[in-house]
């Protein structure tokens, strides 16, 4: 599932490890993923979107 998403969205470098990161974070049922970077998830759909916050 993971790999056909990258593809959709064109994705390459760093891009594929947030991917992976995000599907670990659902994988595991997170609450709250958090990075410096909100952007870099946040394209990956509004599942992860959700999840993503910044820490203060």
């Amino acid at each position: 599932m993971v790999v056909a998403q990258m593809v959709n969205l064109n994705l390459t470098g760093g891009g594929i490890y947030d991917a992976l990161i995000a599907q670990a974070a659902v994988k595991a049922e997170v609450n709250t993923l958090l990075t410096l970077n909100p952007n870099h998830f946040n394209r990956l759909g509004e599942d992860i979107a959700r999840l993503v916050q910044v820490p203060q």
